[in-house]
């Protein structure tokens, strides 16, 4: 009986990788960290860094792209060959084994080369199968702890959902979607047809995890403390404090006391990372403890994805870019595509991210459009790695569409990029 498949989410911030019959993936960061001192961690060794001031950091991913092989396939090996760490995951060798792997939209034909050519010459697995996260999407049971964000409020959502029971459909216009990945290198807007991304239609945002840290960096330095070269406590913050506004900019503006912050700030004694301090307790704080109160900064750092002019970026916000990938798709289907909306990516662990995006594209829709959202109700980030695993369950497609190492090595790195899993072949 075969194997399953490993299935690796390859993300630039962090690897989530296991088996595809698994209920929760490993998760392991994809970077390599070197302190003041000149020691070096590699990967989950980052979470045993004493004193994280003046860290440097270096990831396989530049600008979206994976370019250090040296680098990654380290990490990789981090995780395949490390059973102390991850128990449930203990792997011999690679070879014989068959793999599902997601790599970036829009993956330059030479650097996607180079990733077929690792796998099948240097893991030597047995077949390979790759595809933006979006490409999977349309595998993923929208029923199973995700919820509905309904553009136009909860009692449109509400006959909604009773159609959907009475009609017995599990996943409405499941050929459709319109993925938004938001992850930490930037945002993709894929809309996907029939199980395809249209990449015609295909847009990306510069902005993301790493672009929120960048800012949030310069605006704690400049009202605060100088944080420029603190990378891993800002990262901390932004997914503590971090928030998006829940229905406008200057709403939240006026009430900046009531959603103020005290962060208190590591001493490496007491805390190595830093903690939100409870405004309920009455616990003194220790001895010579540094504490930094946040107020706009919470809300207005996430408000740069809806309006980019804020940060002096003459970018199109999330939203318009959304409009604009739908104006290329044909008219049609533009309303399916709609009303499945998929959001994936770590960004949107942000409380409000998905309702508010919800109601701000309903708003430049037609009127007879609905607008809904489906997001999951926690850890988004792992999202794309159970619409890969689901994918890989279903034995059938799965067996069709992967490529086995004989034909690798009967076509080349060209058939494989250009013919099966490069986007070349569908523009």
């Amino acid at each position: 009986m075969e194997q399953n498949p490993i299935v690796i989410d390859n993300g630039s911030y962090e690897v989530k990788f296991g088996y595809s019959d698994a209920k929760v993936p490993n998760r392991a960061l994809n970077a390599l960290a070197k302190d003041k001192y000149g020691a070096w961690y590699l990967s989950n060794q980052m979470n045993n860094i004493k004193d994280i001031s003046s860290v440097t950091i270096r990831r396989p991913h530049e600008l979206g792209q994976l370019v250090s092989w040296e680098l990654e396939g380290t990490v990789w090996d981090y995780c395949f060959f490390n059973p102390d760490e991850f128990p449930n995951f203990n792997l011999k060798e690679t070879k014989g084994h068959h793999l599902v792997v997601s790599e970036t939209c829009m993956t330059l034909p030479e650097l996607s080369a180079n990733m077929d050519q690792v796998m099948f010459e240097e893991y030597e697995f047995e077949s390979l199968f790759k595809s933006p996260v979006a490409g999977f999407v349309p595998f993923l049971n929208l029923q199973d702890n995700m919820k509905m964000i309904c553009g136009k409020g909860d009692d449109v959502m509400g006959d909604l959902i009773s159609n959907m029971d009475s009609q017995n459909i599990k996943n409405p216009y499941s050929d459709f979607n319109l993925v938004i990945d938001s992850g930490f290198n930037c945002t993709w807007i894929i809309p996907i047809i029939k199980g395809v991304p249209y990449y015609k239609a295909v847009k990306k945002m510069e902005m993301g995890g790493r672009f929120l840290n960048g800012l949030f960096k310069e605006t704690i330095s400049y009202r605060h403390y100088d944080v420029t070269d603190e990378t891993i406590l800002v990262n901390n913050i932004k997914e503590k404090c971090l928030f998006m506004s829940p229905t406008s900019y200057m709403d939240s503006f006026k009430n900046k006391d009531r959603y103020s912050v005290d962060y208190v700030l590591p001493d490496f004694q007491t805390s190595f990372i830093g903690y939100v301090k409870d405004k309920k307790s009455n616990s003194q704080l220790p001895e010579n403890s540094q504490v930094i109160t946040l107020t706009d900064e919470l809300f207005s750092v996430p408000e740069t994805i809806f309006h980019p002019e804020m940060a002096k970026l003459l970018k199109p916000g999330i939203v318009e870019t959304i409009l604009e990938s739908l104006s290329i798709v044909p008219e049609t289907i533009r309303p399916l595509l709609v009303n499945n909306i998929v959001c994936v990516g770590g960004n949107f662990n942000m409380p409000n991210f998905g309702s508010r995006l919800a109601t701000e594209l309903q708003r430049q829709l037609p009127t007879d459009w609905v607008c809904n959202i489906y997001i999951p109700e926690k850890d988004c980030e792992l999202q794309g790695w159970k619409s890969m695993s689901q994918f890989a369950q279903n034995t059938d497609i799965y067996k069709k569409a992967r490529i086995s190492r004989e034909e690798y090595y009967e076509h080349g790195t060209d058939w494989t990029t250009k013919k099966r899993f490069g986007y070349q072949n569908w523009i």
